[in-house]
């Protein structure tokens, strides 16, 4: 979910502060904290900070688990 979430956070999404992300509720009100409390205030750091969370199990498997592709059987 973490590649879901940064391309969540997409093209619009980058000129956007948190503030905005979280009114258009792109992000959680957790995931808002995270961000604020981390000083992640551009798509580079926002990226790094979900990451690293994510890799110290800060977050839950809602935001950290990505999305398995299918086997196509080839």
């Amino acid at each position: 979910m973490i590649a879901a979430l940064i391309l969540a956070l997409g093209m619009p999404a980058l000129a956007q502060s948190n503030e905005e992300l979280l009114q258009e509720r792109l992000i959680t009100p957790a995931l808002y904290e995270l961000l604020t409390r981390n000083g992640a205030t551009t798509p580079e750091a926002r990226t790094r900070v979900i990451v690293e969370a994510c890799q110290a199990n800060q977050l839950g498997p809602d935001v950290c688990d990505r999305p398995r592709r299918r086997d196509p059987g080839w």
